[in-house]
């Protein structure tokens, strides 16, 4: 039984006549008489009486009749509502974005595709890779530090990566060699993320020691503590301008530009990309970096 079978089914009940069910359906009269038929075998039944070329409605008729007006009608609403649904994007992003750019990013996404609804959560990176793992999150947008096999990657962000201090450090504004901040306390932030993965991993890359007092879980939190001297920390220029500008922290310049990163717009490798889906990144490339900079907000 399909769909089909029960359109053609209503029909014929309509002008109770195969022909002009036909004539309706724009289609041949055997095609009909066969939809009849696969439905009488498939439930047993006999659906018309035929007595003087004139078809009558059976028992079994007319409650196949009902029922099948009720099923069409269903999937009327159906289709209706599917089509007015709203188009959802689910996009997570590391702390570093979300702080500054996520927002402002969908506030002019929707400018240009206000019927899409967008859902953002922030978060760590290592949360945010298993929630597109699992379905959760459509796409995310994270520092490019180890591509892993599951995902695709699409550049967004050249970011700048920045030591920071108490303006009183005796080392802020000066340029030194990684090897010196080996004797330096850090502001540490939390399992998972990306920013905390890349201070490990140049310290080890170097072969220097790391030594980590306390752990933030948040933008904010860090700023905090390198205010109260509890150590120097590093984290993106973007999130911290106002306080360079005003001179509430400070920076430690390291030569060799050692701390860069990417930030790229990673998703399922398998997922099935939606319009929405597409419509975003492709308004992200049309930004491009410069663009994305004009977005960046104070906080």
């Amino acid at each position: 039984m399909t769909v089909r079978y029960l359109e053609i089914f209503t029909e014929v009940c309509r002008h109770m006549s195969m022909s002009k069910a036909a004539r309706a359906l724009m289609i041949s009269q055997s095609s009909v008489s066969q939809a009849v038929k696969a439905l009488e075998q498939e439930y047993d039944v006999l659906l018309f009486e035929r007595l003087n070329h004139t078809l009558y409605l059976t028992p079994a008729g007319e409650k196949l009749l009902y029922l099948a007006t009720q099923v069409l009608k269903s999937i009327d609403k159906l289709n209706a509502a599917m089509l007015d649904a709203p188009q959802t994007l689910n996009i997570g992003s590391c702390n570093t974005v979300g702080a500054s750019l996520l927002y402002p990013l969908i506030a002019g996404f929707k400018k240009q595709y206000h019927k899409v609804h967008v859902s953002a959560e922030i978060s760590n990176t290592q949360t945010l890779t298993e929630k597109i793992l699992n379905g959760r999150l459509d796409l995310a947008i994270i520092p490019e530090t180890r591509r892993q096999e599951d995902f695709n990657y699409l550049p967004f962000f050249e970011d700048d990566i920045v030591v920071i201090c108490h303006p009183a450090h005796p080392l802020a504004g000066q340029t030194v060699q990684l090897a010196s901040l080996q004797q330096e306390v850090f502001v540490g932030r939390e399992t998972g993320s990306a920013t905390e993965t890349l201070l490990k991993n140049i310290f080890d890359k170097h072969g220097f020691t790391l030594k980590i007092d306390c752990v933030c879980n948040s933008t904010a939190s860090v700023k905090q503590a390198v205010r109260h001297k509890m150590g120097i920390a590093v984290i993106s220029r973007y999130l911290v301008k106002r306080e360079l500008a005003e001179h509430t922290l400070a920076c430690i310049n390291v030569s060799g530009n050692v701390f860069t990163r990417r930030f790229a717009l990673i998703y399922h490798k398998d997922k099935l990309l939606t319009g929405e889906f597409t419509d975003f990144t492709a308004f992200c490339r049309q930004l491009g970096q410069q663009g994305l900079e004009n977005l960046i907000e104070d906080i």
